[in-house]
């Protein structure tokens, strides 16, 4: 490189250093005015600013040597080690931050060159450092982003197993084991006192027909978590498999479930199935309301009943009726969960999930 272009190299980056505090300032505001979470999030917000001081020192080192100083090893270290951007923000979300940053620092970088004889070689050098530092950072968050949704998933998958134990020892393994004990006890009335053994086969009996009503009842739970068409078939086909009971069922669901992903559709019926399933089991309830509205931008769910109700803030009841479960599932569509909940009060539970390709 020549020394005069050297000279201009430097005197050029040393004016663009001396905008780095407006450029950030710049690029922060314009976070906060598209209300995502990388503006809204303190901690996000800062740890997006850092990122951005680190490209600026790339871009400023680069124009002060005429050459490429982005160095993407460097950049996936920090990342693979953990210190890249924490909480997870979604792609979606980075590429926003992207385009914000990639503006205000352009911009920057044009105002600086101006009226230079050397400007567009300048602005050539700047921009292709610009889009390398902040496409490397891209795609390392994005590798993150994917990292932390298969832990999550494999998480969910844990969960559900767990699930699935719980209803076969809950809804199996209490009627099997009536089942087995009465046999026991037949046998051995069997020639001491018949008329005891024969009620005691009796009550095996209808256990034996209690449990295999129940085996049904798992098997037509999963059968419902697979692909269906609609929404509100689904739940109605659970409602059916829950049977007669003593509560009224009030089920409604409006707007148009093309607006919807199917795997997002698949995930807001477990939610409002496993609150159907809380309230008919738990609530003793005599009326249940459950509503799911569809609108191109948002779903909301709710179920509420006009049961016994619970503490909230108990451990106990939240970790024994699938709240955490159903809390997980909509914290990973981005959504959030509401539980409403006293004793002698019923409860009602709200999940609200933004559809991300909303409509236009």
């Amino acid at each position: 490189m020549d020394p005069s272009a050297l000279a201009t190299g430097i005197t050029i980056a040393s004016a663009f250093e001396a905008r780095h505090d407006t450029v950030i300032d710049t690029f922060r505001k314009r976070l906060i005015g598209i209300c995502g979470p990388l503006g809204l999030e303190e901690t996000l917000l800062n740890q997006a600013t850092s990122q951005a001081r680190q490209v600026l020192t790339d871009v400023t080192e680069s124009i002060r040597t005429g050459q490429n100083q982005v160095n993407e090893t460097a950049i996936a270290v920090i990342w693979q080690s953990g210190a890249g951007v924490e909480g997870n923000p979604h792609p979606v979300d980075s590429m926003r931050a992207a385009t914000e940053l990639f503006e205000s620092v352009l911009d920057a970088v044009i105002e600086t060159a101006a009226g230079h004889p050397d400007a567009t070689c300048i602005i050539r050098t700047a921009t292709q450092a610009l889009q390398r530092s902040v496409m490397t950072r891209i795609r390392w968050s994005s590798e993150a982003y994917i990292a932390f949704l298969l832990d999550r998933v494999q998480e969910a998958q844990l969960a559900e197993r767990r699930r699935i134990a719980r209803e076969l020892h809950d809804r199996v393994g209490g009627s099997a084991s009536v089942v087995n004990r009465n046999l026991e006890l037949a046998r051995a009335y069997a020639e001491t006192d018949p008329d005891r053994c024969q009620g005691k086969m009796d009550v095996a009996y209808r256990a034996s027909v209690h449990t295999l009503e129940a085996v049904r009842g798992v098997a037509a739970d999963l059968r419902l978590e697979s692909k269906f068409d609609n929404l509100e078939q689904a739940l109605r086909g659970f409602l059916d498999a829950m049977g007669e009971g003593n509560a009224t069922v009030d089920l409604a669901v409006s707007g148009d479930e093309a607006w919807v992903p199917p795997e997002v559709l698949a995930e807001v019926f477990l939610v409002v199935r496993e609150a159907l399933r809380n309230a008919f089991c738990h609530a003793w309830a005599t009326t249940i309301l459950s509503h799911v509205d569809i609108a191109p931008h948002e779903i909301r769910a709710w179920v509420s009943d006009d049961g016994v109700g619970f503490d909230p803030e108990s451990d106990v009841h939240g970790g024994g009726t699938g709240l955490a479960s159903m809390r997980e599932r909509v914290e990973l569509l981005g959504g959030k969960l509401a539980l409403h909940s006293a004793p002698g009060h019923g409860t009602m539970i709200e999940a609200f999930i933004p559809l991300t390709g909303a409509v236009k």
